[in-house]
């Protein structure tokens, strides 16, 4: 049975196609300020475009060994993975066109790549290799003009993308060499070659790319080499507004604001003669049109002053708290069933509707069990069964009605986010209460109280104490603040210099 199960589970993974995550900038250290996550209504209504994409675009040309900011857009086509074949190929193509202030430098490039993919259902992870199948680019620099040799130029990159339950991650490399002709009578070709590592993640409230670029140019004459970071980053914010009449039927509203901005970084350790000191080391953004969403209003005046009354408006306003609000109480205690619905619903975990699960069904296929405990005329059912798909948790027994412990929140919260290596292998925590906690939650609490995102009680972790909606509440806003800002941070702390 278990093997069988587990054939169904790899099957169900399979069967939902997968987007490729890295490469909104390009690979020529351009950035842009990122395609607009969904808002919450989007996401329950549409899924991701796999549609063309144009996105403002800024970028540094170093070809005569000084820095030429350009600005202008690339335009590019997500690509699909199919997990239910395993391997495959797909064409990447980018087109960018971009010009300095004067309108005198400005740049044309139009690439194509051809890659190949294979999936793995149980590591849950794809990886990926990249090579050029067309390439053609002029770049008219300073009044001398540079024209793209596609022969003797060449492009290869490769990436592993990992899919955690709430968030896929990946890295790569990149590593490329193109060759330009001088075409306004220069003797020498301008050879620029490139390396470098790709970072990056997306999640339901949050996404980031991180490019670390060595170039190395050379035209014959003498060389230049610059290293520069393109970044950019996409995150949901929340704010709260008060309505200005009095005469109003709701007293305010969350709204979600979704921001996007590039950034770049330059440093050229070996320039042109011609070049100050000062022009050696530049930054700039790219920013974009902030979407705005309009948040249901929550009549909490029953719960007015009380001290989580802004947790609770916040997890109603998101759609992660569902319960009647005429019968709820903040102090009530949380259920594992009722807290794995919440996390579902807050990573936009893909929930499967009946007709869903009816289509994807194979017709001589064995009915199988995933859950010994729980009908699946439940309302839970769907939520255990999104959370089984994305490996949140196991088959067997639910225990949904379990209430929830501290130990067993923070569990589920890391293992969400892919992070338990962070605790592997730990054996104690900085707990005063440390002998307390469960040898199986030790690791999970260990990466939470590294991560900021474990709850602290003057240095007690209290790992048995059951946890009431208003707990849940400022853990769960916590918990996603974390995922908003302070995970990116840790991508710009330990990559920018």
């Amino acid at each position: 049975m278990r093997k069988f199960a587990a054939f169904i589970l790899t099957w169900i993974i399979a069967t939902t196609p997968l987007l490729a995550y890295e490469g909104e900038m390009g690979y020529f250290g351009g950035t842009v300020p990122g395609q607009k996550l969904l808002t919450t209504t989007e996401a329950a209504n549409t899924k991701r475009s796999t549609s063309k994409i144009t996105l403002p675009y800024k970028e540094t040309i170093y070809l005569t060994g000084e820095p030429v900011v350009v600005t202008g857009t690339i335009q590019f086509k997500p690509n699909e993975i199919d997990k239910e074949k395993g391997s495959g190929n797909y064409t990447e193509s980018y087109v960018i066109k971009a010009e300095d202030a004067s309108g005198e430098s400005k740049i044309t490039r139009t690439i194509s790549l051809e890659t190949n993919y294979l999936y793995d259902p149980v590591a849950r992870q794809t990886t990926k290799t990249t090579e050029m199948k067309k390439w053609t680019e002029l770049a008219v620099v300073n009044g001398n003009t540079y024209q793209l040799d596609g022969k003797l130029s060449s492009f290869s990159k490769s990436i592993i993308e990992d899919y955690t339950p709430g968030a896929t991650y990946y890295r790569g490399d990149v590593s490329y060499e193109a060759v330009y002709k001088d075409v306004t009578g220069g003797a020498n070709n301008v050879t620029v070659t490139v390396n470098g590592p790709i970072y990056g993640y997306e999640h339901n409230f949050a996404k980031t790319e991180t490019q670390k670029r060595s170039i190395t140019i050379e035209n014959g004459k003498q060389g230049y080499y610059i290293e520069e970071m393109p970044t950019y980053t996409v995150h949901k914010e929340l704010q709260y507004g008060a309505n200005e009449p009095d005469a109003i039927s709701f007293a305010g509203n969350y709204k979600e604001i979704i921001r996007g901005e590039g950034s770049n970084t330059y440093n050229i350790i070996a320039g042109s003669p011609n070049l100050y000191d000062n022009e050696s080391v530049g930054s700039y953004n790219v920013l974009d049109t902030p979407k705005i969403e309009q948040l249901s209003a929550v009549n909490l005046s029953k719960f007015k002053g009380h001290p989580a009354e802004s947790d609770i408006r916040k997890m109603y306003s998101l759609k992660i708290f569902t319960e009647d609000i005429s019968s709820f109480s903040p102090d009530k205690v949380v259920t594992r069933g009722e807290y794995i619905k919440m996390l579902v619903n807050a990573l936009g975990i893909e929930v499967l509707d009946t007709e869903e699960k009816k289509s994807n069904k194979k017709k001589d296929e064995e009915e199988v069990v995933i859950f010994t405990d729980i009908s699946k005329t439940s309302p839970y059912y769907p939520y255990a069964m999104a959370a089984y798909n994305a490996g949140l948790i196991s088959g067997g027994t639910f225990s949904g009605s379990m209430p929830l412990t501290r130990e067993a929140m923070i569990q589920l919260n890391v293992k969400a986010v892919g992070l338990e290596r962070l605790g592997t292998g730990a054996t104690q925590t900085s707990y005063i209460d440390d002998d307390k906690i469960a040898v199986w939650a030790k690791p999970a609490v260990y990466a939470a109280a590294q991560l900021g995102i474990a709850p602290d009680s003057n240095d007690y972790f209290l790992p048995k104490k059951q946890v009431t909606y208003s707990e849940a509440a400022a853990m769960m806003n916590q918990y996603l603040d974390y995922l908003r800002y302070e995970l990116q941070k840790d991508y710009n702390d330990k990559m920018m210099p």
